[in-house]
């Protein structure tokens, strides 16, 4: 008798929990619409703000649409940041990515390939290092820039930050831990070097960790503020989050250039990510498979 109530059972406890799956699907894709729609409305009314004239930017109720679009202010933020500022973010956040994806690569090599004594706890101790938060460091480092006379250059503001790339090193090595060392055993009975394994065995089997890595150190480089700030005075080596703190001090009424120019300056990085958002996923998920 009861192995025939605990068989009626389970077929109403099986159609209770398939109609509770719907109603929990329904309420996670709910909680992740309300999410993201409270992530994107700041950005749409940037967006909005950035093409409103001046008398619609604090019109109450709010106008989204603006009627008409004033695409002049693109062209009125564009010559207050001037085109020199875009080609200074430009120039300092790729010597960021290419300087320090080279430390970071070659680091991660020698962690993986290479076999010397210490390796491992000289490894952590790099680690470790992340742990220590750049504004201990930030006096230290401002001296020896000042000692080398690179206040107020581009060496000053571009070389410092290249030897920070501890994250980059982490990442590489769980990602080159996974190429077989068949291949440079191969390449090795060929007469190979490391160099040359480095260059073209490693790097080209890494792209997804090099892109994912390279979107991650470019969103810092193109947004980094405080390095710039205590390095940088001559208005024509401004960065772009330079000009857009003198802007939001200058332009207190004019909001609709200062969110043109908002909008400028996050451009470069919403089309890098649009490209690269594939193999952004595919090297972050793939770099944490093997510890």
């Amino acid at each position: 008798m009861g192995a025939l109530q605990l068989e009626a059972r389970a077929p109403a406890a099986s159609r209770a929990a398939g109609r509770r799956e719907p109603a929990l699907t329904a309420l996670i894709y709910l909680a992740l619409i309300i999410g993201g729609m409270t992530m994107i409305v700041p950005f749409l009314f940037m967006v909005s703000t950035s093409l409103k004239p001046p008398q619609q930017v604090l019109a109450i109720p709010p106008q989204w649409i603006p009627s008409p679009v004033r695409w002049q202010n693109y062209a009125d933020a564009l010559y207050v940041l001037r085109p020199r500022t875009f080609l200074n973010s430009i120039l300092f956040a790729a010597s960021v990515v290419f300087g320090q994806g080279l430390v970071a690569t070659l680091g991660a090599y020698g962690f993986t390939r290479l076999r010397f004594p210490g390796r491992d706890q000289l490894f952590l101790a790099y680690l470790a290092t992340m742990m220590i938060p750049s504004q201990v460091t930030l006096i230290p480092v401002y001296l020896v820039v000042v000692t080398l006379n690179w206040h107020d250059t581009y060496a000053g503001l571009i070389v410092p930050i290249l030897a920070s790339g501890a994250f980059g090193t982490f990442l590489f090595r769980q990602f080159f831990k996974q190429i077989p060392d068949e291949l440079a055993d191969a390449a090795v009975i060929d007469g190979a070097n490391h160099l040359t394994i480095y260059s073209r065995i490693v790097l080209p089997l890494s792209k997804p960790a090099l892109t994912a890595y390279g979107v991650i150190t470019l969103l810092a480089a193109w947004n980094m503020f405080v390095w710039p700030l205590i390095v940088i005075r001559s208005p024509d080596l401004w960065v772009l989050t330079l000009a857009l703190s003198q802007l939001s001090s200058q332009l207190t009424n004019d909001f609709h250039i200062l969110m043109a120019a908002v909008t400028l300056s996050m451009t470069p990085l919403l089309i890098l990510y649009l490209f690269s958002q594939r193999y952004f996923v595919q090297g972050v998920t793939m770099s944490g498979l093997k510890g």
